[in-house]
Formats: structure tokens, C-alpha cells, sequence
């Protein structure tokens, strides 16, 4: 049986990586496929053979990081973890990717990235909030996305902190803090129950 033809992925690989290193150097509009494929040692023909353009490269990066979020959260959603385990995952996905997500949200402000993490971050604490808590019955559906999203607004902004300051603080300690704050207004506003009893 034939093995498969790795080149491509790690090709592939190489232009990521090249790519990385010029977008810590200079904004994304200043970095030409000419410049990356000479350090890169690889033909234009190559770099246009696995991407249109620059931007393309860029998506294909941001959607890998989001891909590796999704299974982050799968595996979330599927066990009963407690809430501050749920941030300390999450708190250790951004360590992990610290230099990628640095890029790309302090670095070049890529809003559109920044929107699709949000959001997914705020799909996962509502699931995991619906698993610890039911809402009063003065409550609506919609005024506890409201609530979520207020809430969550702390989160990334305490995330985005973490970030900018090179996730020095200890993992233990931001996701301590950051569960106090949670479970002060969560156990305020809705009713404990479900595996939170």
C-alpha cells in the first residue's frame, strides 16, 4: 500500500510558520507571498497551489485555532465539570495558543476572530450555566442571554488582560478569582440546582 504524500501538510506547515514570524514583525498588509516564499525557500507556484492570497493563509490560521477551541469545548459540554475546571481549560487553551492569540487579537486586532471566540466561549457558559443552575420563573430566555453576555464581557476582558500581560499570573489564581466573581452573580440571580445542588 502507498504511504501517504506528507509534502503538502508540511509545506504547509513551513508557510505557517514563515507567515507567523512576518506577522510578529509587521502588519499583514505589508507582507508579500514574494517575501514569504523566499524565506520559506518555496516558488510562488507553491504558495498559490494551497492559497488565493495572504488573507487566505491568515483564515486557514484562525480557523485551526477555532477548530482546537471546538474540541475544548465538546469535551466540556459533554462531562459534568465543575465551574472552575471549566476555566481553568479554558484558561490553559489560551496559555497554550498565548503567542497565536497574541497576534492576532493584541497585535493586528483581527475583530472578525475576536467575534467567532466570543461567541463560542458564550455558547459554553451557557451550557454549562444550564447544567448548574435553572432560571426564576421572572426570568425570560432572553434576558438571561442578556445576563451571559454582560457576565462574559468581564470574562474576556479579564482574559484579554491575562493575555497582554503574557499569562503571568498563575492559571490557579485567575481561574479562582474568576469563578468567585461568577458564582457570587450567578447564585444571586438564578436558582442553584441540577448538578450545582
Amino acid at each position: 500500500m502507498k504511504k501517504p504524500d506528507r509534502r503538502p501538510r508540511k509545506t504547509k506547515h513551513t508557510i505557517k510558520q514563515i507567515f507567523l514570524g512576518l506577522l510578529k514583525q509587521k502588519a499583514i498588509e505589508k507582507i508579500s507571498v514574494t517575501e514569504l516564499c523566499s524565506l520559506a525557500d518555496i516558488n510562488r507556484s507553491t504558495f498559490y497551489l494551497h492559497y488565493c492570497d495572504i488573507y487566505a493563509l491568515l483564515e486557514e490560521i484562525e480557523l485551526d485555532c477555532l477548530a482546537e477551541f471546538d474540541r475544548l469545548a465538546e469535551e466540556i459540554s459533554r462531562h459534568s465539570i465543575a465551574p472552575s475546571q471549566v476555566t481553568r481549560m479554558i484558561l490553559e487553551y489560551i496559555y497554550d495558543q498565548k503567542e497565536l492569540l497574541s497576534l492576532l487579537l493584541l497585535k493586528n486586532n483581527r475583530y472578525d476572530f475576536w467575534q467567532k471566540v466570543n461567541r463560542k466561549v458564550l455558547q459554553l457558559f451557557k451550557i454549562k450555566t444550564l447544567q448548574n443552575y435553572q432560571l426564576p420563573e421572572h426570568m425570560s430566555e432572553n434576558e438571561f442571554d442578556d445576563m451571559l453576555l454582560f457576565y462574559a464581557s468581564g470574562f474576556y476582558a479579564v482574559f484579554e488582560k491575562w493575555l497582554s500581560e503574557q499569562c503571568t499570573e498563575d492559571i490557579e489564581k485567575v481561574a479562582e478569582k474568576t469563578t468567585l466573581f461568577s458564582q457570587i452573580c450567578f447564585d444571586h440571580l438564578l436558582i442553584r440546582g441540577r448538578d450545582g445542588k
